[in-house]
């Protein structure tokens, strides 16, 4: 009986003591495993929840400044391709000028949006670096000249010496009206002597840009690069351009929208869209950080020279794809632009 008992109440053997600890530390393994997968998951999913936040947020304030655009005889309101700006900008900077993502559109207008109400030139541009492996919705914001310092970068509108200075007239052709002084440093972010141009990053991760004017009628703007009877352009809308634009009912040929032929009678539109359809595609950082080669955006246009954004969006959503990024998220918003109704 004492022999028995004895075995009965002996310590644990080694062998038992490594089974039991290569079990712990095989459980240790797997719950290891198991949070850094869960945290990899919530990190992932919190940076693409910043990065859909960011597009929302920068789509709500290029709506609120596109609300408030105007324009008049001498002021102008354009849509172009980034050639508008990165022909301008390659002249002093050409590493910067391959910086303007070729697919998306660079908008510029004028409104009133300084805290006495004085009117700043606004602008909106895809910034796409793929070296660096970051892609921005950047907002350009310049001030008009005070009575301390001038402002080269903001358009002219007055010239008390010569009222037939070239510089105050809007084309309707081109976007020299905004650009013509316009260098790279008007672009440098990074200049802290900058005190002429705010430049800063409306929303990081965005790949893609839209912008479609639609007219008083609810129908979308052709662009002015389709016309065939307006002279040649690379625009796609231009307030400045020769234009017609119904009211309350279309034409007698059931659009409602029609650019003209330069003659001596043909008058600048000087008008806003009614309404500006808006669209991005954005990945977080982490997707973009993998060096996937993100395709660049398409713009597909209809046989009425009309930007079809629904159909530009799917076609670019199969290509990012095709190559192999699943994780882009697209956002939609349309504006209201209250003096273009």
């Amino acid at each position: 009986m004492k022999s028995t008992d004895s075995r009965r109440h002996a310590g644990i053997t080694l062998t038992e003591l490594l089974v039991s600890m290569g079990i712990l530390t095989f459980l240790m393994l797997i719950l290891s495993s198991a949070t850094e997968s869960a945290g990899r998951a919530w990190r992932d999913g919190q940076a693409r929840t910043d990065t859909y936040q960011s597009a929302r947020s920068a789509l709500e304030l290029m709506a609120r400044e596109l609300s408030s655009a105007v324009v008049d005889t001498r002021m102008q309101f354009v849509i172009g391709p980034s050639t508008m700006i990165s022909n301008v900008v390659r002249k002093t900077s050409p590493e910067l000028a391959d910086k303007f993502s070729e697919g998306a559109p660079i908008a510029l207008w004028m409104a009133p949006l300084g805290e006495d109400g004085s009117l700043r030139c606004v602008g909106y541009y895809v910034h796409r670096d793929p070296v660096k492996r970051f892609y921005r919705l950047k907002r350009l914001l310049i001030g008009p000249p005070t009575s301390e310092r001038d402002s080269p970068f903001f358009p002219r509108m007055l010239n008390l010496r010569n009222a037939k200075d070239v510089t105050l007239r809007t084309s309707p052709i081109n976007a020299q009206w905004f650009t013509r002084s316009w260098t790279s440093q008007a672009f440098d972010d990074e200049d802290p002597l900058n005190e002429d141009v705010v430049v800063s990053a409306a929303a990081d991760g965005v790949i893609a840009l839209w912008l479609q004017p639609v007219d008083l009628l609810g129908n979308p703007v052709p662009s002015l690069a389709s016309a065939s009877n307006h002279p040649k352009s690379s625009l796609y809308y231009n307030s400045a351009a020769y234009f017609q634009a119904a009211t309350t009912t279309p034409f007698e040929d059931g659009t409602s929208f029609r650019y003209l032929a330069e003659t001596r009678q043909s008058m600048k539109g000087n008008r806003l869209p009614a309404f500006m359809d808006i669209a991005v595609i954005t990945l977080d950082g982490k997707e973009i950080a993998r060096g996937d080669n993100i395709p660049e955006q398409l713009n597909v246009f209809d046989k009425s020279g009309t930007l079809d954004l629904e159909a530009s969006r799917r076609e670019y959503e199969r290509n990012l794809q095709d190559a192999g990024i699943r994780t882009a998220r697209a956002f939609t918003t349309r504006a209201r632009l209250i003096n273009g109704n």
